[in-house]
Formats: C-alpha cells, structure tokens, sequence
C-alpha cells in the first residue's frame, strides 16, 4: 500500500486518491499484499503506454499511466537496494536522504514525495508540498528551496511545542479549509 500511495498522493485531487485507494481495496487487495505480488502483477501488462495505462485501470479503475510507471521503477528501486516488506521500508526511511537514497532514482518523484513516504513510516518531518511552501515562505519572506522549507517549518513546529507532522497537517487543513494559515495569504 505504501508503494501506491506514494506514486498516486501526490498533485492529485484528494478525491481522485481516495477512490482509487478503494478501488484497490475493494478490487486487488486479495491480489497484492507484498512487493513478489506486486512484481508478479505489474509483470502481466506491457511496459509502454497502454500497459500501464491497462495496469493502472487494473490497479486503481483510473487512466493514470504515468502512476503506474512510476509505481513500477519504484518497486523496481526498492527491490535492487533490499527494501522489500514493510519493516525494511520503514527502516530505510528513519536512515535515508533524499539527497542520497532517493533523489533521480525514480523519474518524476521528486522532494515532497520522498517526504511524504518518510513521514507515513513515521518519520517526523513535513514534505515541501504548495501548501507548506507557501507557510514557510510567507513565514521567510522571500522563497525558499526545498531543504529551506522542510528545515524552517520543523523548527517552527519545534519552537511551538508540536510534532512537524503535525503542523504540515495544520497547514494543509487550514489552507483546505480556507482559513487564513499563514500571514500574508489572500483568498
């Protein structure tokens, strides 16, 4: 599950997420429950565009090919560094880098995806999302790169008393919710 809400959970309507995540439960859940189900699953459909496009109707009953690519070069990568069930996987993110465990490895899956996979292993940090950039940058006055972001918003969730997840989680549901989260922010 981690693999395919890794390449589905990102720049994606909330919505669209959700019913492909229920898609698959309701669908292939049976079928898919380790990275060899996986393999053996992504191994039916070709590897061009409407393979993956065949794979990701199968996977999730949506059009998204380039996801299932995605999700295809990522199990190809966690396989080839040993990462290949949940409590590796968890390892590797308390020990890993974007810089150096993560970065080109899988095209298209950049900075705040990295993140967001570290943080669902419980990994305390925030992912450089629009919503958390915005936070930080308003916070800065003046843009910032990825790493900024990440640095600035833990050590402001570090100097109000509360997890860095937890605030990007505040920030996401404020600007979700039209609240004004940051200063500066105009509706």
């Amino acid at each position: 599950m981690n693999l395919l809400e890794t390449v589905l959970d990102y720049m994606q309507k909330t919505e669209v997420v959700v019913r492909a995540l229920e898609h698959f439960r309701e669908h292939r859940w049976d079928e898919v429950r380790s990275l060899d189900d996986l393999d053996r699953l992504v191994a039916r459909f070709p590897v061009d565009q409407a393979g993956n496009t065949a794979l990701a109707q199968h996977l999730w009953g949506y059009n998204l090919w380039t996801r299932a690519q995605q999700l295809r070069d990522l199990a190809r990568y966690f396989r080839s560094i040993g990462v290949v069930d949940q409590e590796q996987l968890r390892l590797w993110a308390h020990r890993s880098t974007f810089k150096g465990d993560f970065e080109g490895r899988v095209k298209g899956l950049g900075p705040a995806v990295y993140q967001w996979l570290v943080m669902r292993q419980g990994v305390d940090t925030v992912k450089p999302d629009v919503h958390v950039r915005r936070f930080a940058e308003a916070a800065a006055g003046r843009q910032l790169n990825d790493q900024d972001v990440i640095e600035l918003t833990t050590k402001a969730a570090q100097r109000i008393g509360i997890r860095a997840f937890e605030l990007d989680w505040r920030i996401w549901e404020a600007s979700r919710g039209g609240a004004l989260p940051y200063p500066g922010h105009r509706t």
